[in-house]
């Protein structure tokens, strides 16, 4: 059920969202930009004072890049050109190729939601609350509801709109090793201040090789540095990297392919490596054939059975996550210069055991098919294995509460939260919600690929769309 399948339905008078960074963010500018004539009431809720700026572009560093390249950047669905344009205000030398700045970003949708707030003629406005949302209570069937905030107030919304991105990392270790390693194990490299107490001369081992363990990597490596990494993983595969130019025009039938690749992950994996093969032997790049399956790729997922999607995270995830998230050019050949000097050393192993010593940690590693432990002393473990999607261990008081009353429906295969067509959150008897939606990365349970700015974009599109009516 949405608001429009409601007796009397009429568009929502105020919406409420919680979360301001991109998902957030760029609903909020839709729903400004999408206003009905007689004004509309748009509250952004937030935990911290970055509104659109998020974990992802809240760094104050610039030698944080994006991984994606700008003309594929903008926030507007159906602007596709409006990020190059405002990149172009600072440095005219920049192309739809470049990669710049995730500082650079997070300014750009500050300055979208300034433009969308400010374009109106005061019958629709934009309220900013910097807060934390505790409870939500509803007066009714087709009534309001009420967000309780941390600081005491509240507030009524015709709708809510539910931003969160992605949780706090999950542990890779035991909880034993965890306990062992004390101060020296960082868990969440993305906490403020997080990699201060790492000292040039420390060894570091990374767990995850993913493209945080390459953004820590190269952190730890910014200035002249002695210890050495070493960066493990389950199967210890390399990150990819963009290539250096644009997209060569291919022959392939993205469509077609989808349609062969069938409705089982042993299928749709037989068929894709084929057809990469198939590339490969033209002298084309096999970015390009997984770069052509983009649109197709919440179809194919969705094809899969519960037990197919199930045995594609247990095996083949890992190499597709490796080909399609990959780094910037230039931060890739960074730390392929690492890997090349042996500062930075990347291997399919797991940690067997962790020892607290005078001086740091002695760990036994165990490499992939090896019986045998390899010994190995560090001053610090990093956690580098990405964020959560799992509701389940999601700190927010808010989702707690809503997770008890049965008022959402995590995904069982822990990738986010379940969600009809038209972005209602279903409760844990399956039936959709006429007041609360949901936006962000955790759509990654409904649709998998939901974490890339241009799936997010048109998501916030027609979720704005969805609640003012109009589509």
């Amino acid at each position: 059920m949405t608001f429009a399948d409601l007796p009397n339905a009429r568009p929502p008078r105020r919406v409420a969202i919680v979360g301001a960074g991109f998902s957030g963010a760029v609903t909020a500018i839709q729903l400004l930009r999408h206003a009905p004539p007689e004004g509309l009431q748009v509250v952004l809720i937030n935990e911290s004072g970055r509104m659109a700026r998020g974990l992802a572009y809240g760094t104050h560093s610039n030698a944080h890049v994006l991984n994606v390249p700008a003309g594929n950047m903008s926030a507007l669905a159906d602007d596709a050109e409006d990020f190059v344009r405002y990149c172009r205000w600072s440095d005219p030398r920049i192309e739809p190729g470049s990669f710049v700045s995730r500082r650079l970003y997070g300014a750009y949708l500050e300055a979208l939601l300034s433009a969308a707030e400010l374009q109106n003629d005061g019958q629709t406005t934009l309220e900013r609350i910097v807060g934390r949302v505790i409870g939500l209570h509803t007066e009714g069937p087709g009534g309001r509801a009420e967000l309780l905030l941390e600081q005491g107030s509240s507030l009524l919304a015709d709708r809510v709109v539910l931003a969160f991105g992605h949780f706090t990392p999950i542990d890779p270790l035991p909880a034993a090793a965890v306990a062992e390693a004390g101060a020296r194990y960082i868990r969440d490299p993305w906490r403020p201040g997080a990699l201060h107490g790492i000292q040039p001369a420390d060894d570091v081992l990374l767990v995850g090789a993913g493209l945080t363990a390459v953004d820590v990597a190269l952190a730890l490596s910014s200035g002249p540095r002695g210890g050495r990494l070493l960066s493990i993983s389950r199967r210890g595969l390399a990150p990819q990297s963009h290539r250096k130019s644009g997209a060569a025009p291919g022959t392939l039938d993205a469509s077609a392919l989808a349609a062969e690749m069938g409705h089982t992950v042993r299928q749709q994996c037989r068929v894709l490596r084929q057809h990469v093969q198939q590339a490969l032997a033209r002298g084309e790049d096999w970015r390009d054939v997984i770069g052509a399956l983009r649109p197709h790729t919440a179809a194919l997922w969705q094809r899969l059975s519960p037990a197919d999607r199930a045995r594609f995270l247990r095996h083949p995830r890992a190499h597709w996550e490796v080909l399609r998230h990959r780094c910037a050019p230039s931060a890739h050949d960074a730390y392929q210069r690492l890997v090349d000097t042996d500062a930075l050393n990347v291997m399919a192993a797991r940690v067997a055991s962790v020892q607290a010593v005078a001086d740091g940690l002695q760990l036994q590693l165990r490499p992939r098919g090896a019986q045998a432990v390899r010994e190995l002393k560090v001053q610090h473990i990093v956690n580098c294995t990405g964020p959560s999607a799992d509701l389940q261990r999601c700190p927010s008081p808010l989702v707690r509460g809503l997770l008890q009353a049965g008022r959402l429906c995590p995904d069982p295969l822990g990738l986010g939260l379940v969600v009809d067509e038209q972005y209602a959150v279903l409760d844990r008897a399956g039936r959709p919600s006429a007041l609360l939606s949901y936006i962000g990365p955790l759509l990654k349970a409904r649709d998998w690929e939901a974490t890339a700015v241009p799936e997010l974009r048109l998501h916030a599109r027609r979720l704005a769309l969805q609640l003012l009516g109009r589509q």
